[in-house]
């Protein structure tokens, strides 16, 4: 009997052994046929997955941006607003938490808030400081745009109007690129396929988003793309825009990017050196996310569009060129991001629309909670470094708040849905109070908001508690109604499914999540996690 068992034991882990090697081969392979694909970017991605704010000059050669000889001094206020560590600021699950907390929460690194030149109240935390350089992840878009400006007005680009193989005519061998011009790659409208990351391995290590982040040789990345759409169809956010834009600046001006942010740094007055991030030794800067610095010298490119692109009186940046780049084009009614207030995406800037009119403010934004917040009617400049990509909006509030001006945020259709909740309404309730809200908001959509992220944090939060996953579920239904082609909401949805038993309606959720994104790590025809 022992015997026989021992027999049994070891079979089993002879076949344990076996489907282990077999899945090691089909990861390696897979490993290896990614990196024949796309080289050193697949084997980044698997190494780091998600990049930290901390990762980037450690991953990446460096080109060095240097510092003004004559820095543009800031005054320290005395004393500081401490008081705005006690302002109340709303965080990602809707709750209102004084703003120290919430920068805690968040992972916030450096928080820098300045009038003019003077910083009214700076924060550092997790071993970060005045000196200290952070990735700027896609701020560096802002600061790219800014350089194509240059460009312009210097004449090393004609016109906007110009095609990238104009600049690139190694580029005319590729089908891709026919028809696309330097305005498509400014409006993120070049109709080229780009896949996001979704968190999930097999699906990041073929993403675009990973490809070019970690690209080893971004000429070879951008000659290997081919076309989705016609160009000008429509706008898709992609990194593979912003870095052609920089080898396009690069070859048209005959400098480096790095050399020409340099002609911006330094009359701008940078305290500290910067740099940019390289594909390889002596290769392309990654112009969509890699430039690092410090919060002082991000504040002061700030204050360098607040100024009109004239800091001491040198005009740095083309003047019409930061109007147009910072103004609300109000032939466009749709925004390109449903979250916050309503976000215009406009030459590499970020345009809240929401109540636009009477704030006048815009934004430079990075993943992981970078962020470059100018109110032009205050002259206030916030800026925010972190290492947490679920970040709220607080910098409204603020300026409402040091101005002495009321502030009220727009009502979270999710945070009412929640509070429904929470007084007892059951799932037909809430679902008749989401109708009756979204149609108060379209028609007065200053006052109201809504967006998928606080949906989902709404189901996922009353889904644990038992007596309440009927109107968790009904609150993720509705989301899936509202953003039929976000995977995002029918995985949430599914895991609902899941959670109260109804495997059926899970696995098709799975599955429609699965063509979203294509090469989710779940099974398409079960519901196992």
């Amino acid at each position: 009997m022992y015997a026989t068992r021992s027999r049994c034991v070891l079979s089993s882990r002879r076949r344990a052994m076996r489907i282990g090697a077999r899945r090691l081969a089909v990861i390696v392979g897979a490993v290896m046929a990614a990196s024949m694909i796309h080289g050193c970017s697949a084997l980044r991605t698997i190494r780091y997955r998600d990049p930290d704010a901390d990762r980037p000059p450690t991953i990446f050669h460096q080109a060095l941006v240097h510092r003004s000889d004559d820095p543009a001094p800031f005054t320290l206020a005395v004393p500081q607003r401490v008081d705005l560590d006690t302002l109340t600021v709303r965080d990602v699950d809707l709750e209102m938490r004084p703003l120290a907390e919430y920068l805690r929460r968040r992972h916030v690194r450096a928080f820098l808030v300045a009038r003019d030149d003077t910083i009214l109240y700076e924060r550092y935390f997790e071993g970060y400081g005045p000196a200290t350089l952070s990735s700027s992840f896609s701020v560096a878009k802002s600061v790219t745009s800014a350089l194509l400006g240059r460009a312009l007005q210097s004449g090393a680009i004609r016109s906007l109007d110009d095609s990238v193989t104009a600049y690139l005519p190694e580029l005319l061998r590729q089908p891709a690129y026919r028809g696309v011009t330097l305005r498509h790659l400014l409006a993120m409208e070049s109709g080229i396929a780009y896949t996001r990351t979704n968190g999930h391995m097999w699906h990041d290590l073929r993403s675009s988003d990973a490809r070019f982040f970690y690209s080893g040789n971004l000429e070879r990345s951008l000659l290997g793309q081919h076309r989705e759409d016609p160009p000008g169809l429509r706008w898709a956010y992609k990194d593979s825009d912003a870095d052609l834009m920089g080898w396009v600046l690069a070859r048209a001006t005959g400098h480096t990017v790095a050399r020409q942010l340099e002609e911006i740094w330094r009359p701008m007055g940078a305290e500290f050196d910067a740099s940019w991030d390289l594909d390889r030794r002596n290769g392309h800067e990654h112009t969509s996310s890699g430039l690092n610095a410090t919060a002082r010298d991000f504040a002061r490119f700030g204050l360098l569009y607040l100024q009109g692109g004239k800091p001491r009186g040198e005009t740095i940046v083309p003047r019409d060129w930061v109007q147009a780049s910072t103004t609300l084009d109000r032939s466009r009614t749709e925004p390109e991001v449903a979250t916050w207030w309503q976000m215009q995406h406009q030459h590499y800037w970020w345009i809240p629309m929401q109540n636009w009119d009477a704030e006048h403010d815009f934004f430079a934004d990075g993943s992981r909670g970078q962020r470059i917040y100018v109110h032009a009617g205050s002259h206030i400049v916030i800026v925010q470094l972190a290492n947490d990509s679920r970040q709220e909006f607080p910098f409204r509030k603020i300026v409402h708040y040091l101005v002495g001006e009321p502030f009220r945020y727009p009502r979270s259709i999710a945070g009412q849905l929640l509070g429904a909740a929470r007084r007892g309404a059951d799932a037909d309730s809430v679902r008749r109070l989401y109708h009756a809200l979204m149609e108060r908001a379209q028609a007065r959509p200053a006052e109201f908001v809504i967006n998928e992220a606080g949906m989902i944090a709404v189901g996922e939060e009353l889904l644990k508690q038992p007596d309440k996953s009927a109107v968790a579920v009904a609150v993720l239904e509705l989301e899936v109604e509202r953003s039929p082609a976000s995977y995002r909401a029918h995985e949430a949805l599914a895991s609902a499914y899941e959670k109260i038993g109804s495997k059926e309606r899970a696995a098709a959720e799975y599955r429609e999540a699965s063509k979203l994104a294509p090469l989710l790590a779940k099974s398409a025809s079960g519901t196992g996690r």
